[in-house]
């Protein structure tokens, strides 16, 4: 049926493969990073209407984006159209009489409205390449209002919705994967009663059987802080003299360390079983290994890579800094890849589904009484197509939450340093330095027994490594921990330049001599 939006459509279309005006603008989006360059390739490789009025038409694109040397990666972007400027954020194309304004469907309300009724309809609607996006929805009520939820994961748009059944939450990816085993992992959580999960209530799908793309996912909303942000303010308050004098962010945390490791466990128990499939255990191969050890040197060729394109910046603080790290990565090499050969121990012991992207961001605790709650199995962004849902040790999952202790310590110093009020009028640039040396051993006495009380608890409470005395399993929770941080260090200087030192540090901790 042809809509009145087809000219304005096509104007986008063409728009999107060949206008610099909308790359730009879609570089500049909080979830994009630096995936779509100006060299980068963007086909449309499919699109359909989602909804439309008289003024505005909210359409899905897939795009493939293309880059040489690193492959092509499908881009989920439903946009809205229209005559009119809805956002001062809108990008502005020329089509025709009238310019035509275009800007994320996830910001406008019609666009949620649009997803809860499909959700209760089961909608089921084709696509221009004669495929179909469907939505499967359970137990979602009438709309209400909606809003975007700010921070979170920097590749997905998370939108929470008010509906007559209650508050929901709706993940909307943005770099897909055949690999995103989201929607079974809740499933598969929910009806084994775990109770560390929010309940699955839909997903939005493109396709069926192994080339099926989860576009977008609904759960229940949980009135929740993450773990980050819990701890990093929790430090803050006590640092700045703020917190009650009740409250011991160090202790509290200590004793929660303790509850994540025992959920953590049976996290990982709850996703293997015995039977053919899915969730099966697996031996860990050879070959595994050294896929595992391929994958994280090339995380660190491609990191040493962009610290010398950016040795060459027109910033003398960026460019000294680029240099010594790039230095300070090559000094190191050899004892890196030493410490990722500890990661052989693992062959000829489980591998499984796990969680595969677990940090403090993504554990949730309820403001009600303190329950933990894991959210975001999609796996992690960066993984090439395929990757995400792949079988890997549960002790992978640890050593990504190790890393992730870390990152509080820089977060709460760096704020700490940054605040004016500790730097007084003393004219000297380095005091404030010698100010932040008690409150850096505080928190680094901290993150060493939270990440011990965190193994320990994990270990006691894990059935899966029962038979792994406890300094194996520590060098292989270090290695894994490398693994992880050199993703990390690819990551950040992708996407959030001013933290690759976090991840630096890391690796330079975990390639020193092991303490006994």
């Amino acid at each position: 049926m042809p809509s009145r939006f087809d000219d304005a459509i096509e104007v986008t279309d063409r728009a999107l493969r060949t206008s610099r005006p909308l790359r730009t603008w879609l570089g500049s989006l909080r979830w994009c990073g630096d995936s779509i360059r100006i060299t980068t390739r963007l086909d449309v490789k499919d699109r359909a209407i989602l909804s439309e009025s008289g003024t505005e038409a909210i359409v899905f694109f897939l795009l493939l984006a293309t880059d040489p040397g690193a492959g092509a990666r499908p881009i989920h972007l439903p946009l809205s159209i229209a005559r009119a400027r809805f956002d001062r954020e809108a990008v502005a194309l020329e089509g025709g009489a009238s310019p035509i304004y275009v800007m994320e469907a996830e910001r406008r309300e019609v666009y949620a409205r649009f997803v809860v009724d499909a959700f209760r309809r089961g909608a089921k609607l084709r696509t221009g390449s004669g495929d179909s996006l469907t939505f499967h929805g359970d137990g979602i009520g009438a709309f209400r209002g909606a809003s975007p939820i700010l921070g979170g994961d920097t590749s997905n748009v998370v939108l929470r919705i008010a509906t007559g059944s209650g508050d929901v939450v709706l993940k909307s990816y943005k770099f897909l994967d055949t690999g995103n085993r989201e929607p079974e992992i809740l499933a598969r959580l929910h009806a084994r009663h775990f109770p560390h999960v929010a309940r699955h209530l839909g997903d939005i799908a493109l396709g069926q059987g192994p080339d099926r793309l989860v576009v977008g996912i609904a759960t229940d909303h949980v009135d929740a802080i993450d773990l980050f942000t819990w701890f990093c303010d929790g430090w803050r308050k006590s640092l700045g003299r703020e917190a009650d004098p009740r409250e011991d962010i160090s202790a509290a945390g200590l004793n929660l360390a303790s509850g994540l490791g025992e959920a953590t466990a049976a996290l990982h128990e709850a996703l293997i079983d015995h039977h053919p499939g899915l969730w099966q255990a697996e031996p860990f191969t050879e070959e595994d290994f050294r896929n595992t050890f391929k994958s994280a040197t090339r995380s660190l060729g491609s990191a040493l890579r962009r610290l010398g394109q950016l040795a060459h910046s027109e910033d003398p603080a960026v460019t000294e800094s680029a240099r010594g790290a790039r230095a300070q990565l090559l000094d190191l090499r050899p004892r890196i890849e030493g410490t990722l050969r500890e990661l052989e121990a693992s062959v000829g012991g489980l591998k499984s589904v796990v969680h595969s992207d677990l940090h403090l961001a993504q554990v949730l605790r309820r403001r009600s009484d303190g329950e933990l709650f894991f959210v975001d199995f999609e796996g992690e962004p960066d993984r090439t197509s395929g990757e995400r849902g792949r079988k890997l040790p549960p002790l992978r999952d640890v050593g990504s939450l190790v890393r992730s202790f870390a990152y509080v310590r820089h977060f709460v110093i760096r704020d700490f340093v940054r605040k004016p009020s500790n730097r007084g009028s003393d004219p000297d640039p380095t005091s404030h330095l010698a100010s932040s040396e008690a409150p850096l051993e505080e928190l680094t006495a901290w993150e060493g027994g939270m990440v011990e009380r965190f193994m320990e608890a994990y270990l006691t409470h894990s059935a899966l490594y029962h038979n792994l005395e406890s300094r194996g399993a520590r060098r292989l929770i270090r290695g894994w921990a490398m693994e992880k941080a050199l993703y990390e260090l690819e990551y950040e200087l992708k996407y959030r330049v001013s933290n690759f030192t976090i991840p630096l540090d890391g690796i330079a901790a975990l390639a020193a001599p092991a303490r006994s």
